[in-house]
Order: structure tokens, then sequence, then C-alpha cells
């Protein structure tokens, strides 16, 4: 029963950094969506989103609040996905840890971050296939918007389980890395950071330690792992014809790549993306550290 309470309170710390998170960058996801999705975009260049939706906004007040449209709805995936992933990965690191066999600490951590990213994966993609059909919604200028269980039933009409789980492979591929990578690269970022870069090497890692290391570990993660983000948006908001288009994870990479090339295809809306990682893994990952010490202990 206490291995359960002590999961249930980290899903929870999980939920809220991932929430505050997801607030602060908003404006940046918003942004990058329209930009990934739309291959009209790549000619126009994220500055030229961002007046587009100012404009589009009818200025003032609005022209502010239009960046954070739909975060709600994000903000309710975010929620589970990033509470079951944190505490799924505090989870699997304990049960790696007991079963022992010879496994370096650092395959442990790169194992149970990938574990982690698939299970949230599976556990919330229908939440996040809506939630990239209704920002694709508002990138076309729906003036009513459906609501996310709204969504999730049209989706279902198309094609039942297999349309909700529509590029949930190249998801949970994608998240598995990046995952394994980011969980793995943030404990060794936070050791470098304690011992080199802001050095306290007999105490814990503070707050600055913490935070420098959730840019470091999302911005390595995300650099390998990009061109999955790229298909699966892909695969979400375009429907069966997409799902012909991008069959699997590796062949849809390569028609990615055939088609758009690097720049303009597997790594499209990338530098922007590294404006939106940079403060979310700081964010969460050191609010629930301090969360998890603070509450969890």
């Amino acid at each position: 029963m206490g291995e359960w309470r002590r999961t249930g309170e980290h899903f929870v710390c999980g939920g809220v950094a991932g929430m505050v998170a997801r607030t602060v960058i908003a404006p940046v996801e918003r942004i990058k969506i329209i930009y990934q999705i739309n291959s009209k975009s790549a000619g126009e260049g994220w500055l030229r989103i961002i007046r587009k939706v100012v404009d589009e906004s009818g200025g003032g007040v609005r022209s502010v609040t239009a960046f954070w449209r739909g975060n709600s709805i994000a903000v309710i995936r975010v929620f589970p996905y990033l509470g079951v992933q944190l505490a799924s990965n505090e989870l699997f690191r304990r049960q790696l840890k007991q079963l022992g066999g010879g496994i370096s600490p650092e395959v442990q951590k790169f194992l149970a971050g990938g574990g982690a990213g698939m299970t949230a994966v599976m556990c919330t993609y229908p939440l996040d296939l809506a939630r990239a059909r209704m920002a694709l919604l508002m990138e076309q200028g729906a003036k009513e918007m459906p609501s996310m269980l709204g969504t999730v039933r049209d989706v279902w009409r198309e094609g039942g389980m297999r349309a909700l789980y529509s590029g949930a492979g190249v998801s949970a591929t994608g998240a598995a890395i990046y995952c394994g990578l980011k969980f793995a690269t943030y404990d060794a970022s936070k050791e470098l950071c304690r011992r080199y870069l802001l050095p306290d090497p007999d105490g814990p890692p503070s707050a600055l330690h913490r935070a420098m290391s959730g840019g470091l570990a999302g911005v390595a993660a995300q650099t390998v792992v990009y061109p999955f983000d790229v298909l699966r948006r892909r695969l979400q908001t375009g429907g069966p014809a997409m799902r012909e288009k991008y069959p699997g994870s590796l062949r849809g990479l390569w028609t990615l790549y055939k088609e758009e090339g690097v720049v303009r295809g597997l790594y499209r809306g990338c530098a922007l993306n590294y404006v939106k990682t940079v403060p979310n893994t700081t964010v969460y990952l050191a609010l629930f550290d301090y969360l998890k010490d603070a509450l969890c202990s």
C-alpha cells in the first residue's frame, strides 16, 4: 500500500509541475504546432506566424491572450501525461534497482525513462490526438470549437480505436527514446553542475542546479527525437490519407526526408522548439524534484 501511495503522490506532483510548465510555454507551443502541420508555413517562417496570430486576434489584450488560446485543453491533457510519466519513471527506477542484475545505474535510468515515456503515451494518447486536431481547427480559423470529448468522439467515428491511436506507434517510439535520454541526462547534468559548473560538491543539488540540468536534458533529448514529433503531428491531423502516406515510424521518416529534406521536413520548426523545450523541461523537472522532496519524503 505504501508503494502505491508514493506513486500516487508522485503522479499529483508530476501533474502539477506539468500544468505550470505547459502554461509557461503555451505561446511557443501554439506557433510550433501551426508551423509543423502547415506545409505553406515553411516559406513564411515562424515570425510571420506570430504576426498572423496577432492580426487574427483583433489586437489589444486579445492579441496577448490569443497565444494562450487552447491552453486549458492542453493542461487537461498534460496533467495525466506528465503525472503518469514522472510517477512511472520513479516506480520503474525503484523496481530496476531492486532487480539489480549487474545493470549500470545509467542504463537503469535510461530504461526506466523509456518505459515511463511509453506508458504515458499509451495512457493519454487519445487526449493528445484530440488536442492536435483542435489546434489545427484553431489554425484554420474555426469560430466554434468542439469540446475535447466531442473531438475524441468524432475521431472514434472515423475509424474506432485505430483512429484514436493513429500515430501512437511513432509517438511511443519517440517518447521512449526521448524520456530515456531526458531522465538519464538530467541526473548526469545535476551531478555535472554540482561538481563543476556551479561548484557545491558536498551539498544536494540546488534549485539552480536543477533548472540548468532540466534545460540541458531537454535540449539533448529533443535534438535526437524531434523528427518523430513532426511525423506524429502529421499522422494526428491528416486522417487516413496521412496514415497511408507515412506507414510506420521508419518508412514515415524516410518519406518525410525524401519529400521535404532535413531542415524543412525532419526538423521543421526545431529552432522554435528549442525555445519551448528549455523553459518547459526546466520548469517541470525542477518543480517535480522540489515537490517530490518537499511533499513526498
